[in-house]
């Protein structure tokens, strides 16, 4: 049965019940096997949890998290094991990250490989059907698996997806177009952001803010509106400085890996601290079509110190990354 961690922040060591029974029968069928049956959150489990966050490019806390535990419900599906389609929900799992890979290796663009079955993705299943001689109905089922296998195995070939958003970037660099920026605030961090947005739009970037604790409307807005670019300023607790693009098996945002690249290079100098650079899937991440970042800069009252620096770091690197995004030619 499909539980979720929405009353609790999070499973840890010394936990005890039913969900942590769950975790481990989860654990084991992504292949992480823990070797426990009981309902005790343990030392093992924790280096189990650990191994499966690292595997998929979860934030490695040893901690059963939502992100955590939602990764693990999706890693229960493997391609062919449902129907896949577009709806409302739309559909997640690794099978649809698996439908993704596929497709953007024969040259069918699905968009990013997220794991969610949007438009991009039923496009690419409808055009991969019909280049088949199969029924253009949009739902990738057993024929299509079939179809599919006969194609072979495409694992490691570059997906058509990267040079897509390649392409849409350095198209809006060629034609002189403004850039469209959002800049993302969970709460707290308003003079941070506010200045931030204020330098940019007097560098006439066009530059909207959101503000909202739940990251999915911050990836609602920025899909609806379709901005070039997403950055997320977050405030940590930690002493943590960090910056984060979208990454997952199989699909890179070379967009969201280029900014990240610059604006670590105008911060360092902030805290001379090299800023820690990761490849992530998170949620906002994930959820943006657009390339995205997330900065993470801890404890608070560091961020807020140096907000005015920080307005002109991101405003240099946002200037630098719309006049070179990155190599037009990549190897």
């Amino acid at each position: 049965m499909e539980q979720n961690l929405s009353n609790i922040n999070s499973l840890t060591v010394g936990d005890e019940g039913p969900l942590v029974e769950e975790l481990h029968r989860m654990l084991a069928n992504a292949g992480f096997n823990t070797k426990e049956t009981s309902a005790t959150f343990s030392k093992e489990t924790e280096l189990s949890l650990r191994s499966f966050q690292e595997s998929r490019l979860i934030k490695i806390s040893g901690l059963c998290d939502q992100r955590t535990w939602d990764a693990l419900l999706e890693a229960r599906y493997r391609l062919g094991d449902r129907l896949l389609y577009f709806g409302q929900p739309m559909l997640r799992g690794e099978d649809v990250s698996a439908l993704q890979r596929a497709m953007g290796s024969l040259g069918f663009n699905p968009g990013k490989v997220d794991g969610i079955f949007g438009p991009d993705t039923q496009t690419a299943v409808g055009l991969f059907q019909r280049n088949s001689g199969l029924v253009v109905d949009f739902i990738f089922g057993p024929n299509c698996l079939s179809a599919l296998k006969k194609l072979g195995n495409r694992d490691g070939q570059r997906s058509v997806a990267i040079l897509k958003e390649q392409e849409r970037i350095i198209s809006r660099v060629r034609n002189d177009e403004i850039p469209y920026i959002a800049i993302g605030d969970l709460g707290g961090l308003s003079a941070v952001v506010t200045e931030s947005a204020r330098l940019l739009r007097n560098a006439h970037i066009k530059t909207d803010l959101i503000q909202h604790y739940d990251v999915s409307e911050h990836s609602k807005y920025c899909n609806t509106h379709d901005v070039d670019l997403y950055v997320g300023i977050f405030p940590e607790q930690n002493e943590e400085k960090s910056i984060s693009y979208y990454s997952a098996k199989g699909f890179e945002s070379p967009g969201g890996a280029s900014f990240t690249q610059l604006l670590a290079k105008e911060l360092t100098p902030l805290f001379h601290v090299e800023i820690e650079i990761y490849g992530r899937s998170e949620q906002i991440l994930r959820e943006t079509r657009m390339p995205a970042i997330v900065l993470r800069i801890g404890p608070t009252e560091d961020l807020v110190a140096i907000a005015p620096q920080l307005s002109i770091a991101l405003k240099e690197a946002v200037f630098s990354w719309f006049s070179q995004p990155f190599d037009e030619n990549p190897s």
